[in-house]
């Protein structure tokens, strides 16, 4: 696995941990400001989800990545795919869910950032 691959690899486990966590400085740290994240719920920018991961109001009590492939499409961009099986805690209780997610990074001024990050439900 080469260091870029590595890298993002690692960046996508500790925004899993982030959202377990309620850890929203993590994503505003690591999305880019125009990103855009699509999953089941709909689509969120990084103005709305930051909020909701600090407000966490049904958090990720487990989250399982698996074949992980990461594709480096230019020296400043690259695309993340994994199977990801995760478990949510809600008020009819827990409820895993499994999903195919795509993450594309771009690298500006050295540092990798979160530009889409989507999720298919399975």
């Amino acid at each position: 696995m080469s260091d870029i691959a590595k890298l993002l690899s690692a960046l996508e486990e500790e925004l899993w941990r982030a959202n377990r966590a309620g850890d929203g400085t993590t994503y505003e740290r690591l999305l880019r400001k125009d990103a855009l994240l699509v999953s089941r719920f709909g689509t969120a920018d990084k103005e709305r989800i930051v909020p909701l991961i600090e407000a966490n109001r049904n958090p990720f009590v487990r989250s399982e990545l698996s074949d992980r492939q990461v594709r480096v499409l230019s020296p400043d961009s690259a695309l993340v795919t994994y199977r990801v099986q995760y478990t949510a805690r809600t008020d009819q209780g827990d409820v895993d869910h499994t999903a195919l997610a795509t993450t594309v990074y771009s690298r500006e001024d050295d540092a990798w950032r979160v530009v889409l990050h989507q999720q298919t439900p399975l």
